[in-house]
């Protein structure tokens, strides 16, 4: 399979992107060829030809202000010897003496590749080869390079980046944001000097926002007072609470707690290897500084939301808080989660975030949508221009050591915007519960936010992406009836709300807009993942929370599951697709045959032996019983009328000569009656109950699951040492670490689509459909450096 990426001409790109200086007639030529060295460039190794080309643009001198250097790759990209080097343009004054510079100062990054025949992942003219070694060299070359993009997107604050990128003797020069790529054509530049020496001057002369820095962060640098103030903010303290719970002691209640947690997470976000900045957020009313540095969450994607979670200490108060910063879609007819939140908040909705700012950064945006849609305009104009096959990616590669997001169906360019949001509460993710009791807890606190924000007159709206990164716990101090003791209690937050959706709007939406709607296809209801057209209803976003117990009760809490991985792997993981068939697998068959969740060695019931199963075992049945109902009632609403109570007519000529060929059967009456019983019993099996009927109207609305929730939680059967232990072996022993690790589903966020519409831009890996990415957890920490 190929997709496209945008290409431009070398003339055009420059006129766009790299704007002319005045004084470039004259200081842009080189006396001579600078790169009279690389003549045989495509019989060089990598490190030769790396060499060559960072000595002939430092003696050009055409980089004004920069310096070509190689540098050490970061942790995350280093071989196992540690010695992989990498090359890009410094600005010289960042460049330290007699030593590499740090790969997170670096302003142009510049990848050089071996020559290949058709090794260029951008060629359109190379010959496509799916099964064999060519693409899977191809796929590779354009790993090392998104992974380079990928790695400065999150480190830097980026609007967009320039890379160079080399091949043998020729070069391109690639724009890269967050809906895409833009490329100049494959140039030989040792043949044609002259324009590499252009783009390197024009490169020179470009300021740090024209290099797409953006300029409402700002880089702090050891030495700085917010340097300092950062350090400081992260030493432990000894009015720092425990997140266990348990009951307080007066002297150690205060109004606004910090929870040890949360200053280790921005301790640890305090990294000798990444940058650290201050970020400004302007709402409607002020303007709002935070420092912040690694974020705590950065999951793997390139193009798309390019969502970063950070623990952030607010400057004005000295407090925590959780700021988020993505690229939204901006094409997409819905609020922002700023807006969202804001509405909630006044409405007294428990159990989501409390809005502190938010805003758009400034007039960012992605543009490489834009430019694919004057190069299709264009195209159908028969104007000139044309579209660069890029082959999909794999997910292999070895400078990549990071886990790839699952790659997800291609689709059109989109456009998106710089967004920020700041939130009070800094939460720690599901996988940090420690019983079943608790579990259910957080998960009923988040349904009554979810059944508050839905029935609310001043909200009235459904989340539209229940899943287990959404779904957060956040330790909080409140006081006990009885007596009125501060404790520290365990309480769930439903987070994200930016795909939420009126409750009010019934219409079944067009196929264009849901192709829009994303959602974590593990946890999507069965009827949402088969129907393309259908709006999501309660039963949808019940059907996600009852997954989402599921899924955490299977991988942390004792059960006769002998082996985890396969069985989450079955029920969660086998989505084809819409349109296709065993679309959701195991899980669609739960759903609507079996009624039961069941393991297959040995076969039988699957069991916990707690209240987990009573709980799972009747939201389920009023599940499938919604179902049968919902599949008869379709099958009857579209089934042909009646024929009229007339005689039947006699047969005609032809029927009477087939009758005669073929003689008369004689059949055994008592076979007939058997079939014609167990015929009438199909057909009555598929007639829903008065009793099954009553059971699909409990997944109608909140009430049932609440109130199931609500019972389990008082349940005098309820055990505290239900969960798994972190130190047994997962394979084996069917135990999952509770310690962190990667234990959310393997990828995250699926388009609901048709299918892959044509003339995509963009290999499927780094689709901005990749983009819905949803964070697995909102403290999960980068990799930590090897």
């Amino acid at each position: 399979m190929t997709t496209s990426a945008v290409l431009l001409a070398a003339e055009e790109f420059c006129h766009e992107f790299l704007p002319q200086p005045r004084d470039f007639s004259d200081r842009s030529k080189a006396e001579s060829n600078p790169f009279h060295a690389l003549s045989n460039a495509n019989r060089l190794i990598e490190n030769e030809l790396s060499e060559l080309i960072v000595a002939a643009i430092n003696d050009t001198g055409l980089v004004s202000g920069s310096t070509a250097s190689r540098y050490h790759l970061p942790p995350d990209f280093e071989c196992t010897d540690g010695t992989q080097l990498s090359t890009a343009l410094f600005r010289t004054g960042a460049l330290p003496t007699g030593e590499h510079p740090h790969w997170a100062d670096q302003s142009v990054p510049i990848h050089v590749q071996t020559h290949r025949t058709n090794i260029d992942p951008f060629d359109a003219a190379a010959p496509q080869n799916n099964y064999g070694a060519l693409n899977r060299s191809r796929t590779e070359v354009l790993d090392c390079i998104s992974d380079i993009a990928e790695i400065l997107f999150a480190a830097q604050q980026r609007v967009f980046l320039f890379m160079l990128f080399f091949v043998g003797r020729r070069f391109r020069v690639l724009r890269w944001d967050r809906a895409g790529v833009i490329s100049t054509p494959a140039i030989d530049y040792y043949g044609h000097p002259h324009i590499l020496c252009d783009i390197l001057w024009r490169l020179g002369q470009l300021d740090e926002s024209s290099l797409g820095f953006d300029p409402s962060a700002t880089r702090i640098l050891p030495g700085d007072t917010d340097f300092t103030l950062m350090d400081f903010a992260g030493l432990k303290t000894d009015t720092d609470l425990s997140d266990t719970e348990r009951r307080l002691d007066e002297s150690e209640f205060c109004e606004h707690p910090v929870f040890e947690y949360v200053r280790s997470l921005f301790r640890t976000s305090l990294s000798d290897d990444w940058p650290r900045y201050k970020l400004q957020i302007n709402d409607e009313r002020s303007s709002h500084a935070y420092l912040v540095g690694k974020p705590t969450f950065c999951p793997p994607e390139l193009l798309g939301r390019g969502t970063r979670g950070y623990v952030a200490y607010e400057c004005e108060t000295g407090r925590f808080v959780w700021l988020k910063d993505v690229w939204r879609a901006s094409y997409m007819l819905t609020k922002t989660e700023g807006e969202v939140l804001r509405k909630l908040n006044a409405a007294g909705v428990p159990h989501v975030p409390t809005l502190v700012c938010d805003g758009d950064v400034r007039d960012q945006a992605t543009i490489t949508a834009d430019w694919w849609e004057r190069i299709q305009a264009r195209l159908l104009s028969s104007e000139p221009s044309s579209a660069t096959a890029v082959p999909s990616s794999s997910s292999g590669g070895k400078k990549r050591k990071r886990r790839r997001a699952k790659s997800l169906p291609d689709g059109i360019l989109r456009q998106h915007r710089h967004h920020r949001i700041v939130v009070e509460e800094v939460c720690m993710p599901l996988d940090k519960f420690r019983y079943g009791r608790q579990l259910i807890a957080v998960v009923y606190d988040c349904l009554r936010a979810h059944h508050q924000a839905a029935t609310n007159s001043e909200t009235r709206i459904l989340h539209c992406d229940i899943s287990g990164g959404n779904i957060l716990i956040y330790p909080k101090i409140v006081r006990v009836p009885e007596g009125q003791i501060p404790t520290v209690v365990w309480t769930g937050v439903l987070t994200d709300w930016e795909l939420s959706r009126p409750l009010d709007s019934r219409e079944v939406m067009s196929k264009v807009t849901q192709a829009d709607r994303m959602g974590t296809y593990q946890f999507m209801s069965v009827s949402l993942l088969t129907r393309i057209t259908k709006p999501v209803e309660i039963c949808d976003e019940l059907e996600s929370f009852f997954h989402v117990l599921v899924y955490y009760a299977v991988h942390y809490l004792r059960s006769n599951c002998p082996d985890i991985s396969s069985w989450v792997e079955d029920y969660f993981h086998r989505y084809a697709g819409p349109e296709c068939m065993h679309t959701c697998g195991q899980k669609s068959y739960t759903m609507e045959v079996a009624g039961g969740l069941r393991i297959r060695s040995p076969e039988g019931p699957l069991l916990f032996r707690s209240p987990m199963d009573d709980v799972l075992s009747d939201i389920l049945q009023s599940l499938r019983a919604h179902y049968k109902v919902m599949k008869y009632d379709a099958a009857q609403a579209s089934a042909p009328p009646p024929p009229p109570n007339t005689p039947p007519e006699p047969l005609s000529l032809i029927q009477q000569a087939v009758l005669a060929k073929h003689g008369k059967y004689d059949s055994d009456p008592e076979q007939v009656a058997k079939w014609r019983a167990e015929s009438r019993a199909r057909r009555a099996n598929k007639v829903p109950t008065p009793e099954e009927r009553e059971l699909a109207k409990q997944v109608a609305d909140h009430h049932f699951m609440l109130d199931r929730l609500a019972r389990a939680l008082q349940d005098p059967w309820s055990r505290d040492n239900d969960r798994i232990p972190a130190s047994c072996d997962r394979e084996r022993s069917s135990v999952i670490s509770s310690g962190g690790g990667d234990t959310e589903p393997r990828s995250s966020k699926r388009q609901r689509t048709s299918g892959p519409e044509l003339n995509v831009s963009l290999p499927a890996r780094l689709h901005p459909s990749a983009s819905r990415a949803r964070p697995r957890a909102r403290t999960r920490l980068l990799r930590a450096r090897r």
